[in-house]
């Protein structure tokens, strides 16, 4: 593994074009990142986004939550294992080095934990999920007014045992960017 962390460290780049030169290919993207894999690397993925979606009118929270875990300020089963986050100078496009997860056809996990964070933030939920007390203790830090929860099916993978892990739990609303990223 530590060989392939290695890998994804020295091709790490923000331009797709010179990863896809290298032999990376794209297995996922998003509103705000795309995700690639190598065949040398299979279990490490390369994330590569940008901090602002004009489309969504949202800045991602997917760099503050990697910075957040890296600096071990938040633990939980169900968060990611981040190897390396790296800004652009302009601080508007990010790069992370991750383990790689699989999706899933089971929605529940993503139902349940999408119930249990519109509880504990106190709004109405209309999904099929239940409130758990399995992912309360890893949703609290993400209950704040500047934060839009995103938990959904594509944000929500599952390990090699079958945990989910949240890969990507947050937005953040436009004018609270600059003080989250500090």
């Amino acid at each position: 593994m530590r060989a392939q962390i290695n890998h994804a460290r020295r091709h790490a780049t923000l331009n797709i074009a010179e990863l896809r030169r290298q032999g990376y290919r794209q297995i996922g993207r998003g509103a705000f990142s795309r995700a690639f894999v190598h065949p040398d690397a299979p279990d490490v993925v390369i994330k590569v986004g940008k901090r602002y979606s004009q489309r969504i009118g949202l800045v991602d929270g997917f760099p503050h939550f990697a910075q957040r875990i890296l600096d071990h300020e938040i633990a939980s089963k169900f968060y990611p294992k981040i190897y390396g986050l790296q800004w652009s100078a302009d601080k508007q496009h990010f790069w992370c080095i991750m383990k790689r997860y699989t999706k899933t056809r089971a929605r529940k996990d993503a139902y349940n934990i999408n119930a249990t964070i519109s509880t504990i933030g106190g709004r109405s939920h209309y999904s099929s999920g239940k409130t758990t007390g399995r992912f309360k203790r890893a949703l609290y830090p993400f209950v704040d007014s500047r934060f839009v929860p995103d938990i959904h099916i594509g944000n929500v993978l599952h390990d090699d045992k079958g945990t989910p892990i949240i890969v990507d739990p947050i937005c953040i609303r436009r004018g609270y960017d600059n003080a989250v990223y500090a």
